[in-house]
């Protein structure tokens, strides 16, 4: 019987993902499911594939002629999790020397979801508190108000889910090439009753050339910017929309700057799915950071 299962998407980065592993204990209550998109043979020996001979671990391999996303391959992981408890985490990254205490602390824990502090590596590898996720957790403990950590902050790792949460919810993935975890977080966050605000320290986000986040292309700016849209609609029945418009802003005026005629053809949706100040702030907004020369910058 397994207690938790990390799922693990992965594409075309052996090395690193063998270093992820390498940060998971071996024990007999935690799974750990590795679903490959679709890797490049050329970048990939699939005869000696991180975690082939280890035990508890679960190797799912994605084939077609393309990849299909870090959220379709994070969907079918949960389909095959039989842990209490889905802890995410991206190939590159790694969990921290904390993490085999942390499943014993909290295992039975009646919570729906735990949020935990991370760390940051840069490409220099050093390495220090994360304070996109930190200061929201620092705040939440001082002040009570968890919105910055449960609303602000969509990403899938740095939590402990009880699978039952997300069953019972219907929660998944949108199967799309890049911000496919903001409307998955929102959903939790809309639902969530029962939650823990953790001083621990979970997981180690690497930050690198490369990664999907740093990849400044028109497709992935116009992915995000249509999972914000989808974002705010949802937020918006919780009165919190003021959130995605921040988001949207951002990642439609990055698009703005790589493919201004995909840009426009967004703008009937933005100003028919966000109220129009909100729509207005996000193209007026948008336009001054495509312009600004934000790659070289």
């Amino acid at each position: 019987m397994y207690n938790f299962s990390i799922v693990i998407p992965h594409k075309n980065t052996p090395d690193l993902l063998e270093r992820c592993l390498d940060s998971i204990p071996v024990r007999e209550d935690v799974q750990v499911i590795i679903v490959d998109d679709n890797s490049d043979a050329d970048k990939v020996d699939f005869t000696s594939f991180p975690g082939r001979d280890r035990a508890g671990i679960d190797l799912i391999f994605s084939k077609g002629k393309n990849g299909k996303g870090p959220g379709y391959a994070r969907n079918v992981g949960l389909s095959k999790a039989k842990g209490s408890w889905i802890i995410f985490a991206d190939s590159d990254d790694y969990f921290t020397d904390e993490f085999s205490g942390l499943l014993d602390k909290y295992l039975q824990s009646d919570q729906e979801v735990i949020f935990f502090k991370c760390r940051r590596q840069d490409e220099n590898g050093i390495i220090k508190d994360y304070p996109l996720i930190n200061d929201q957790i620092n705040e939440a403990i001082k002040t009570g108000n968890t919105d910055g950590i449960v609303y602000g902050v969509p990403c899938p790792w740095g939590k402990f889910i009880k699978r039952d949460f997300l069953e019972k919810n219907n929660i998944r993935y949108q199967e799309i090439i890049g911000g496919d975890d903001i409307l998955f977080s929102i959903q939790i966050a809309i639902r969530l009753s029962n939650m823990l605000i953790a001083e621990d320290s979970l997981y180690c986000v690497v930050d690198r050339q490369g990664s999907l986040t740093r990849n400044n292309h028109w497709k992935n700016f116009y992915s995000y910017s249509l999972a914000c849209i989808d974002a705010y609609c949802l937020l918006e029945t919780v009165s919190k929309e003021n959130l995605a418009v921040g988001w949207l802003t951002s990642w439609w005026g990055f698009l703005w700057a790589e493919n201004i005629v995909l840009a426009l053809s967004l703008t009937p949706k933005i100003l028919t799915k966000l109220r129009s100040k909100d729509a207005l702030h996000v193209i007026k907004k948008g336009i001054k950071i495509g312009s600004w020369d934000w790659r070289t910058n």
